[in-house]
This record gives C-alpha cells, structure tokens and sequence, in this order.
C-alpha cells in the first residue's frame, strides 16, 4: 500500500497526465482554480483516472466534499488503507 507522499506524487502526475502539465507542482493547498486547465470537465477526467488507478470509486458527496488536493489525497490514502 501507498504512503500519502507516493499518493501526492502519482495523484500530481495523474493531474499533470489529464492537463498536458508534465512539470506540474501541487501542495495540499492546491485546488481547481489554482491551475490551469482544471475545469469541471477534466475534474471528472482527474476523478476517474484515479479511481482507475487505485480500484476503488468515490461517491458523489465524496467528491463534492473535496476542497483541496490535500483532501483529495488524504480521501485517496483513507479508501486504501481500508477505512
């Protein structure tokens, strides 16, 4: 399993994959509005792939409840840790 530091790494790569970001750089701050790209379609994009990678899906009020890349992480680090 994952450490939340492997999950940033890969969850900023994904990001970066979905918005042709290669060099992409995200905190825990970050949100949508802070990059650029990031708009309600390549949100589900970022979603899905995700979910692609660590087998699992998020709800819609899951979803809609992230904030930040922080809490998307730590959402991510939660469904893998089997809480």
């Amino acid at each position: 399993m994952a450490n939340r530091t492997e999950i940033m790494q890969r969850v900023t790569e994904i990001v970066g994959e979905v918005l042709g970001i290669p060099d992409l750089k995200l905190t825990d701050e970050s949100t949508a509005r802070d990059v650029q790209g990031w708009d309600s379609l390549t949100h589900v994009q970022i979603i899905i792939a995700v979910e692609s990678e660590y087998g699992f899906t998020f709800s819609f009020s899951e979803a809609a409840q992230l904030e930040n890349v922080g809490q998307f992480v730590d959402a991510i680090y939660q469904k893998t840790q089997g809480a």
